[in-house]
């Protein structure tokens, strides 16, 4: 029987050998690839790829490894903090005013959606009530969805419905929304996904919330209105009502091909 060369690359096919593993973009996006067991999942070229990934079991270092915005200003948000849960769990739930909120995005804007440069952000994350709050998750200009940036690319879901949409803009132009991607339920995990191409289409995923194997529920793509800044990397949660809003996260994470 012959060599498997997915997993056996040949011994020789010449001056041109193909590296399968180190410089195979699929090795990065391992929460959705089929074939995940088939990659050193926890070893990363860091010559070839720039990689965040955040899975809450510890201090958040805010001021240091992530941004606080929040509204009221210094107190929209009444706690920030993992929770005794299984996977470890972040807590980020509003002051219980109406229209308070609270957004964690990284210090820097480190993300640019380059040609030849692919990327993939993913968030696992649910909401103790869907109705009565905002939220969104992806890649933004500045540091605060909330108050609306000119450029971004994200999912969110607005007050007063519990409807997923995905949306794209570009230098404060009227955005790209799709919607629905999906009707959320309370207290209910999901896992959303993001992904550039390289060659000018955004792709965004729902994702089984399942352990093997990985199963895509809902995928569309965006081909304008896709900004061509460096962007931040987040999420956000604000109160519709004088209530106390959770939003609670497993996990984030975004890779893309180091842009050299």
């Amino acid at each position: 029987m012959g060599q498997d060369n997915l997993k056996f690359p040949k011994i020789d096919v010449g001056a041109h050998q193909p590296e399968l593993i180190w410089r195979d973009f699929e090795m990065f996006n391992i929460h959705i690839n089929a074939h995940k067991q088939r990659w050193l999942k926890d070893v990363i070229d860091i010559i070839d790829a720039h990689r965040f990934v955040e899975d809450f079991c510890n201090d958040l270092y805010i001021g240091d490894r992530w941004n606080l915005e929040e509204s009221p200003s210094g107190s929209g948000i009444k706690l920030e903090t993992c929770v005794d849960e299984v996977n470890g769990v972040f807590d980020f739930d509003t002051n219980g005013e109406d229209g308070a909120f609270g957004e964690l995005t990284q210090p820097c804007e480190c993300w640019k959606l380059v040609n030849c440069y692919p990327l993939y952000g993913e968030i696992r994350f649910k909401l103790s009530e869907v109705i009565q709050c905002d939220f969104w998750f992806g890649y933004i200009e500045t540091h605060s969805f909330f108050t609306t940036p000119a450029n971004y690319v994200v999912f969110k879901k607005d007050d007063n419905d519990a409807i997923l949409d995905f949306a794209t803009r570009l230098n404060g132009a009227t955005a790209t929304e799709t919607s629905p991607i999906a009707t959320l339920a309370d207290d209910t995990w999901y896992r959303l996904g993001i992904h550039w191409d390289g060659s000018g289409t955004i792709r965004y995923f729902l994702i089984s919330d399942g352990d093997f194997p990985q199963t895509i529920v809902v995928a569309g793509s965006h081909t304008v209105n896709i900004p061509a800044t460096e962007l931040t990397f987040g999420f956000g949660i604000q109160a519709g009502e004088a209530d106390v809003k959770h939003l609670y996260v497993d996990y984030v994470k975004s890779v893309q091909k180091r842009v050299i």
